[in-house]
């Protein structure tokens, strides 16, 4: 029983830590000044009239839009492989940029494909991509959990007492 026990509570402080270091995570996206002015920029790229495929092409790289585009879709993608290989705790990440995290694919889909062509990378982008459409297709996000989730739940806070 006693081992058991030990197993549910290293469990349980391997998940602490995850979800605090995604908070930590949130936390420097959140006020790194350079990241917070690229994604005001990348927003007014998102609510402009150009196109952002347009910033995609090989003669418009270098060009300051591009890289607010490219600076802020390189964080989503990072987010996105560390959620992946359980770096950090979806959840968490998830209930903090859910509706920001699919806008930003969805307005960047055309740009996306054209950076894969401008750059001759099939991959570029995937982890982000395959992330936001999860996401936006998943209905269940924010329902209450089942019972089985909730039962399992009080089983692992009787061991962890």
């Amino acid at each position: 029983m006693s081992a058991i026990a030990a197993f549910a509570v290293i469990n349980d402080n391997r998940a602490l830590a995850k979800r605090r270091g995604t908070m930590d995570l949130i936390l420097h996206q959140e006020s790194d000044r350079e990241l917070v002015d690229a994604r005001t920029e990348f927003n007014k790229i998102k609510a402009g009239d150009v196109r952002p495929s347009t910033y995609g092409k090989s003669d418009r790289i270098n060009d300051k839009e591009a890289q607010y585009i490219r600076r802020v879709l390189n964080v989503h993608e990072l987010t996105a492989v560390a959620i992946q290989q359980g770096v950090i705790d979806e959840c968490v990440y998830r209930t903090w940029f859910n509706t920001t995290y699919i806008k930003d694919y969805e307005a960047m889909k055309d740009y996306i494909v054209q950076a894969r062509i401008t750059y001759g990378n099939p991959c570029a982008f995937s982890e982000f991509e395959a992330t936001a459409i999860r996401w936006k297709e998943d209905r269940a996000w924010g329902a209450p959990p089942s019972i089985i989730k909730r039962k399992w739940k009080a089983l692992k806070g009787i061991f962890t007492a």
